[in-house]
């Protein structure tokens, strides 16, 4: 219980640094150095204004200084974060594979908030979160599953299905329709998937994100008024990312 408090406290922080790595990583910046400002008025953001879970609401959703909205999916993200956080102290064995899965995780909802908000999966964050999840495949749940000599065969067999997979669907449908449907991002992320979950989680990650993403998709038509028949772009990289941090959670290997 304790661990999954301290984790839900760091995912909140973990949340908003997410969604600031991805912006910056999109818009090619440093994030190590350089303070946090107000990209309308370029003013240096205080500390006050950086409290995760309680800046936004307290500021309204605007920035103190220029009355600038703030977009809502940087509070999102803290909120996710948190929630993520303690999914994963609620589900380690020990701390140790909490905090692989909890930083897994929040390299997911890093990647989701780049596709959501500029249909861009940063190669960056995807080595990392390929990183994360071998490492969280090599821990193994604590429990003597998978047994330490099945992990790598069970981690590599997943990479290879869930990338393989997707860029078959990524040339036959290039073939088909004479155009792209499906960035390379979303192959790269399928196999680093694969990497943490193993092959028999997979099919339900691509269900649920499809369904997810077809949902949203007919929403925000519904809502502009257009037909149904145009869509539009439908960030499926973010679907998958959320999809998979949910299968983690609730299903079991």
């Amino acid at each position: 219980m304790m661990l999954a408090v301290l984790l839900g406290l760091l995912g909140a922080a973990m949340g908003s640094f997410a969604a600031l790595l991805a912006e910056r990583l999109v818009r090619g910046e440093g994030f190590v150095r350089g303070r946090s400002r107000c990209r309308s008025c370029g003013t240096a953001l205080g500390a006050a204004e950086l409290v995760p879970l309680l800046s936004f609401p307290l500021l309204s959703g605007r920035c103190r200084h220029c009355q600038a909205p703030i977009p809502p999916v940087l509070w999102q993200a803290e909120i996710v974060g948190m929630l993520m956080g303690v999914a994963a102290g609620a589900l380690a064995w020990d701390p140790w594979r909490g905090l692989l899965m909890a930083g897994w995780m929040w390299s997911l909802l890093a990647l989701a908030v780049a596709d959501l908000r500029w249909f861009r999966l940063p190669l960056p964050l995807l080595a990392l979160n390929a990183a994360l999840g071998f490492g969280m495949a090599m821990a193994g749940d604590g429990l003597g599953w998978p047994l330490p000599g099945d992990r790598l065969t069970i981690a590599l067999a997943g990479a290879a299905a869930g990338g393989g997979a997707f860029w078959l669907i990524r040339v036959a449908y290039a073939w088909l329709a004479g155009r792209q449907g499906m960035g390379l991002g979303d192959v790269l992320l399928m196999a680093a998937l694969g990497l943490a979950l193993g092959i028999p989680r997979l099919p339900m990650v691509v269900l649920l994100a499809a369904l997810s993403a077809l949902a949203v998709a007919v929403l925000r038509a519904l809502v502009k008024g257009r037909s149904l028949r145009r869509l539009g772009r439908v960030p499926f990289g973010a679907a998958l990312a959320l999809a998979a941090a949910l299968v983690a959670v609730f299903v079991p290997y």
